[in-house]
């Protein structure tokens, strides 16, 4: 697969297949290994780099479910294209930074990926559509076997799996579901809720992860403990604050149908359509900002329009897309101005319908049930 096929289609977990996709866009587990008596790759010299980046790639090819994926190496992509890894969480900004041989490996759908030499020699990925730790936790063990069988992997008893930051030691698992809280936002509770969240012991991040900020209302909660923990027990303690983060948004979206805010609601969600459709100039964070307005609307009953052409909107409109499918550059007017260009197209192919109520505020909210 080629850099310009990867960014013509959407990735299988964001096809918004997965249970209870109207709240949850994916749920991610990554487990974090570096390669036995191999100075971590923040120590490696290049030549060093240059033997964990090909031995793991040699490794992966005779794992079979990795046995037809592609690999990417860094080194040999243009600098403007590598932000589309970044963009489609196949990598991370860190390792964008990096240097020396680094890259990625990606299988079955972008659902399993392999990055090598970032902070460790090797971040196993794998991810899925919706509410579903359980099974990306099965599917990314399952691959974690199959490259131990073939690499031997830095871990003490004491210890477990040894990473480069501390934080990571012992099971070197991080699970996360991408949430969307617009009404928490909506309502002002989102500082609340990241208090509550780490006194529970996990952590809210933004749209990239670590270090970034949100993004149309999408926050990444994940795990923070590591050692001392089974992958199961973090798992698990993971998706119970999930399920109550989830149940404060619900909460959230109630009072905002039920409330004399209702006709500033509907107006606020219409209102981001209209950008959608007519305007000339956007950048990505409007773009995301009307399309969270368009998930929130449709959850209350108030559009009809599927995940799916939701989430296109979304990967699309990123810079490093847009510039690749549209051949403009990644920022300045010229960018906002195909970026709008191409969302006012797509609004008319993703299904996207409005429902017109007799008189304003009187929408029923048992569509967003």
């Amino acid at each position: 697969m080629t850099l310009a096929e990867l960014c013509e289609g959407l990735a299988a977990w964001l096809d918004g297949s997965g249970p209870r996709s109207d709240l949850v866009l994916s749920s991610r587990v990554r487990l974090a290994r570096n390669v036995a008596n191999t100075p971590f790759p923040n120590r490696a010299n290049g030549v060093q780099l240059g033997r964990a980046f090909h031995g793991v790639a040699a490794a992966s090819a005779d794992v079979p479910s990795l046995a037809s994926a592609t690999t990417w190496n860094l080194e040999d992509l243009a600098t403007a294209d590598r932000p589309l890894l970044v963009e489609r969480h196949l990598v991370s900004p860190n390792l964008l930074e990096g240097t020396g041989e680094r890259g990625v490996i990606v299988a079955d759908g972008e659902r399993q990926a392999v990055m090598i030499n970032e902070e460790d020699h090797v971040r196993i990925q794998c991810v899925a559509s919706g509410f579903q730790l359980a099974e990306v936790l099965s599917e990314a063990v399952a691959l974690d076997r199959g490259l131990e069988e073939r690499i031997e992997f830095a871990a003490s008893r004491r210890h477990g799996y040894l990473t480069a930051c501390p934080t990571n030691a012992g099971t070197g698992l991080r699970a996360s579901v991408w949430i969307h809280l617009p009404g928490l936002a909506l309502v002002g509770e989102t500082k609340r809720i990241h208090r509550s969240v780490a006194e529970m012991g996990m952590a809210v991040r933004g749209w990239f992860g670590e270090g970034t900020s949100a993004l149309g209302d999408f926050y990444q909660l994940s795990n923070q403990q590591t050692l001392g923990r089974t992958e199961e027990r973090a798992v698990e303690e993971l998706g119970a604050v999930a399920e109550r983060v989830l149940g404060y948004e619900l909460e959230a979206r109630e009072k905002l149908a039920s409330s004399d805010r209702r006709a500033k609601l509907e107006d606020r969600i219409f209102r981001s359509e209209g950008i959608l459709r007519c305007a000339r100039l956007l950048t990505v964070s409007q773009v995301m900002a009307c399309t969270s307005d368009l998930r929130l609307g449709r959850a209350l009953g108030l559009v009809q329009v599927s995940d799916r052409g939701l989430n296109r909107l979304a990967l699309f409109s990123q810079p490093a897309h847009l510039a690749k499918r549209m051949g403009c550059p990644q920022d300045g007017e010229s960018s906002r101005w195909e970026r709008a260009r191409w969302v006012r197209a797509e609004m008319d192919s993703i299904g996207f319908r409005p429902r017109v109520d007799e008189e304003p505020g009187q929408g029923s909210t048992e569509r967003g049930r």
